[in-house]
């Protein structure tokens, strides 16, 4: 896994669910305030991701590396990262992060672990699971990662015309 850690302000939540996905460690909390975001980023070498132009000047001020969204669409959020900061936009649940707290998940394959915690038939259809090591949250490769491969292939073929050309 690429190095790349990031933070998020208000505006940007589903995008640090999204990175989280991608195994990109991501803070998020919608109560942050701009000077927590910048002295967050300072302390930790977090890129800033965000959709508020005064906190994108304010990081570049700083030093900070900073993200500025200008899309509103999902796929376009996500290429627009990729296009400025390098990252991969293949999801891969043995390297994701909880979508919900940004916990490192742990692959299981004892369904007796994850029996009270799933579905019944989530728990006969899949062998493999993924739980949260900080909140306990269960994930599977279920019918929703067709629409994951789906928005992440529209955002890859987005990100060159972002970066125009070279």
């Amino acid at each position: 896994m690429e190095d790349k850690r990031f933070i998020a302000d208000a505006m940007m939540g589903e995008v640090a669910r999204w990175l989280r996905i991608l195994g990109y460690d991501t803070l998020y909390n919608r109560n942050y305030t701009d000077y927590q975001i910048l002295r967050i980023a300072e302390k930790t070498g977090r890129i800033i991701i965000t959709g508020d132009r005064g906190l994108h000047n304010r990081a570049r001020k700083r030093g900070l590396r900073s993200v500025y969204i200008t899309s509103h669409r999902v796929e376009e959020r996500l290429a627009e990262v990729a296009a400025r900061t390098g990252i991969r936009l293949d999801a891969d649940p043995d390297r994701s992060r909880c979508p919900e707290c940004n916990g490192p998940l742990r692959r299981v394959e004892d369904k007796s672990l994850v029996k009270d915690k799933v579905p019944p038939r989530a728990l006969e259809a899949y062998n493999t699971f993924y739980i949260c090591t900080v909140c306990g949250r269960v994930y599977w490769r279920g019918g929703h990662w067709r629409n994951i491969e789906r928005i992440l292939g529209e955002a890859r073929s987005l990100v060159s015309r972002i970066q125009g050309p070279r």
